[in-house]
């Protein structure tokens, strides 16, 4: 095996004992040689890879919501879910996500939504994630013949340009625990509002 797969293999290793450690437990109580022990690994070693231990939990992150993003595109290339099974699919995967990870990993998530250009590659208005979504939802005639795609693309954009901005979310006092009660909701007024008068997400009729 060459040095550049061991070397792949560990990095992965670590990100997988780490990612199962943070969601059971508040970060900030992790140490990384507590880490290191978990692992069978040095803290010596464990840093050759990480450097701090902010980087780990960016690539923790990061991690969670690739897969995530993996998971909710495969819904999307599933051409035998109709388009409200996909979102409904989105829906319980985004609620599974909230009610499992420990209250101070989805704070440390979101911040890193609202300063990450990475987030932005995967979520944001423009990307691929969105495209497709728009693109199933008109093959399958959920959204809306009035409107336009660049009108959508505007709506999605000022729900991730929102949430990205501090301010707004110190205007409403939206703590990690205020936005894992009122996901669901938020879901649905986007989806709604999304689809125009053409259907309902939740029911998924026509």
């Amino acid at each position: 095996m060459k040095r550049s797969e061991r070397k792949a293999m560990m990095r992965a290793r670590i990100l997988r004992v780490a990612t199962d450690m943070y969601i059971k437990a508040d970060p900030e109580t992790i140490e990384m040689r507590q880490l290191a022990r978990n692992i069978g690994i040095s803290s010596a070693t464990l840093y050759k890879y990480f450097s701090s231990k902010q980087e780990l939990s960016q690539a923790i992150a990061m991690r969670m919501l690739t897969k995530y993003h993996d998971m909710v595109m495969s819904y999307l290339k599933d051409q035998s879910l109709t388009f409200p099974e996909v979102a409904q699919r989105m829906q319980r995967l985004s609620k599974r996500m909230f009610s499992r990870v420990h209250i101070k990993m989805i704070d440390f998530v979101f911040r890193l939504y609202q300063n990450n250009s990475e987030v932005n590659r995967l979520f944001g208005s423009q990307s691929n994630f969105w495209r497709h979504f728009v693109a199933r939802g008109r093959k399958e005639g959920y959204i809306a013949d009035n409107l336009s795609d660049t009108a959508v693309f505007i709506y999605i954009d000022m729900f991730f340009q929102y949430f990205r901005n501090p301010q707004h979310m110190d205007k409403f006092k939206l703590t990690p625990q205020l936005l894992q009660q009122i996901d669901h909701e938020l879901d649905m007024m986007f989806y709604r509002g999304l689809l125009g008068v053409n259907g309902d997400i939740e029911q998924g009729t026509k």
